[in-house]
């Protein structure tokens, strides 16, 4: 059987979450492919967790050593959402030591965990996104000419950050200080993007016979005024799968999802996040290590179309390894 490290935790406040999405790979993992041990990373320590004991991990050759022998894994699920599993910094160091992991490359990494440069990328390659700017922590700035150039209500949030912690609507311009300065206590940088009216749709995509996949698309109606932390994991929102759209633009985001995938070389399994206003379809955000807990949208989504939760596990380390 291939040993499998399920790497979880992270030195962000979506570590709670990751550790959720690992307990989901752990619990549901092919163990008669598979052998997996769940690898936590802290800033202090990384550690093993083995029979409910925490077990040492060398560094070195990311092994751990139980009863005097040493165990070396063959493969990566990467479940760090945010730094430093889904910015491409563990991804090097797995390159380094040449285990293969379910996730893109360091660059893909790095670029789809900045929120300014994905969305400078993929406007450049034709694609629709919302206007925006970035701020950085001590750039003098002027409310008016945010709001002139941005327009109200318009988007705060850390340009380095997921999960929408930190993240504010701010519709008065007298409340944009506040909502600039809470997105600076997460990451020293700050994405400030136009509003746009429409439906909130996200798109998994995973990797079938060597090419993307792109999943049936979920409609996010959320109970606060966007899909922020308390709706995407406290239960104030409703998910439908598949989104009530029309056929032409359901077939238009399956597209694009797999254009952007393949483009941005992804790899194991993305989601990507979007706004239709109309016939217009809005790319908002590309997440690489997405949400995977028994409640999570892509498991969902695969759940639609008779994919189970062991077999989408399987097929994302199939496909990286």
């Amino acid at each position: 059987m291939k040993k499998i490290a399920v790497v979880c935790g992270g030195y962000s406040g979506e570590s709670v979450i990751s550790m959720r999405s690992a307990l989901m790979v752990m619990n549901h993992i092919d163990k008669k492919r598979f052998e997996p041990t769940q690898i936590v990373i802290q800033k202090d320590r990384w550690f093993a967790l083995v029979d409910g004991l925490e077990e040492a991990l060398d560094k070195n050759d990311f092994s751990i050593t139980l009863n005097n022998t040493k165990h070396q894994f063959e493969g990566v699920f990467m479940m760090i959402h945010g730094t430093p599993g889904e910015n491409g910094l563990m991804q090097g160091y797995f390159d380094m030591l040449g285990i293969p992991y379910t996730t893109g490359n360091p660059l893909n990494m790095a670029l789809t965990f900045n929120k300014k440069m994905t969305t400078r990328v993929l406007g450049s390659m034709g694609f629709q996104v919302a206007k925006s700017m970035m701020l950085r922590k001590n750039d003098a700035y002027s409310v008016s000419f945010i709001c002139q150039s941005i327009g109200l209500p318009c988007f705060v949030k850390p340009n380095c950050g997921g999960s929408s912690i930190g993240a504010s609507r701010v519709n008065n311009g007298e409340d944009l200080h506040l909502a600039i300065d809470k997105a600076l206590f997460v990451d020293g940088q700050v994405i400030i993007e136009e509003f746009i009216e429409g439906t909130e749709v996200t798109c998994g995509i995973i990797v079938k016979n060597g090419k993307p996949h792109a999943l049936p698309a979920t409609e996010i109606i959320s109970e606060n005024e966007f899909f922020d932390f308390q709706a995407k994991y406290q239960g104030a929102s409703k998910e439908v799968t598949p989104a009530r759209l029309d056929e032409k633009i359901t077939s238009r985001i399956k597209e694009t999802s797999e254009d952007i995938f393949s483009r941005l070389d992804c790899r194991g399994m993305a989601r990507i996040d979007y706004i239709i206003r109309g016939e217009e379809v809005f790319v908002v955000e590309v997440n690489t290590v997405p949400g995977f807990s028994e409640v999570s949208i892509i498991p969902q989504q695969a759940e639609v179309v008779g994919i189970s939760k062991t077999e989408l596990i399987s097929n994302v380390i199939d496909s990286c390894m």
